[in-house]
């Protein structure tokens, strides 16, 4: 009898542990939260700096460098499909009450990275696939903004040549990969650390069989 009484407690511990209410509890929202406010930190101090000097491509690449370098850290944190949206659906949010035309292109970039990374990768598993979300997000910001920018101001942009566009899509690759690489080796650090709690895939995966 008391080995049943036991068992039965162990089981009970286990759905503790494994069952939770929501797919995201409250503190994967404050990290999303706390990371958005970090992207917004980053272009509050970039986008002055740059955005005067008129060059294409310029302030998303130095951007990029740091943004991909939170949003790595907050993917590999978050684990779950749909964590690249979350982040970028706040961050977007608290663009708009600066300015439509950020809202679009940093919600694009948001939804272009997730439906990759979740056609690929079912999530954000291992090291590639928080870095290639983090990567495609920045990636996908420019042409978004510069396609809006064209519908809303063509006669500032109308002289851009294309050829001008895939460079800057160039730096903005490279500056990205390395601030993403640099956010999974500060993630990594963090994690041993014990100061970055990191929810186990296999966890996830449990939680989505359920659904």
């Amino acid at each position: 009898m008391s080995e049943t009484m036991s068992s039965v407690s162990e089981v009970s511990e286990t759905e503790k542990r494994t069952v939770q209410p929501g797919y995201w509890g409250t503190r994967e929202y404050v990290f999303a939260a706390m990371t958005a406010a970090a992207l917004l930190a980053v272009a509050s101090i970039v986008i002055p700096l740059t955005l005067p000097l008129r060059i294409p491509g310029l302030t998303n690449s130095i951007n990029g460098l740091f943004g991909s370098f939170f949003v790595t850290i907050a993917l590999i944190r978050l684990r779950r499909p749909g964590s690249l949206l979350l982040i970028t659906g706040i961050y977007s949010l608290i663009c708009l009450a600066v300015s439509p035309l950020v809202f679009g292109f940093v919600l694009f970039g948001g939804l272009f990275g997730e439906t990759v990374c979740f056609l690929i990768f079912r999530g954000y598993p291992g090291k590639l696939a928080p870095v290639c979300g983090a990567v495609l997000y920045e990636m996908a910001m420019f042409p978004a903004a510069m396609t809006l920018s064209f519908f809303f101001f063509p006669e500032r942009y109308h002289h851009v040549a294309f050829w001008i566009i895939l460079i800057a899509e160039l730096v903005i690759c490279t500056t990205s990969t390395l601030g993403a690489v640099l956010g999974l080796k500060v993630a990594q650090e963090l994690s041993r650390a014990g100061k970055l709690q990191m929810e186990p895939m296999e966890q996830v995966e449990q939680m989505e069989s359920r659904a």
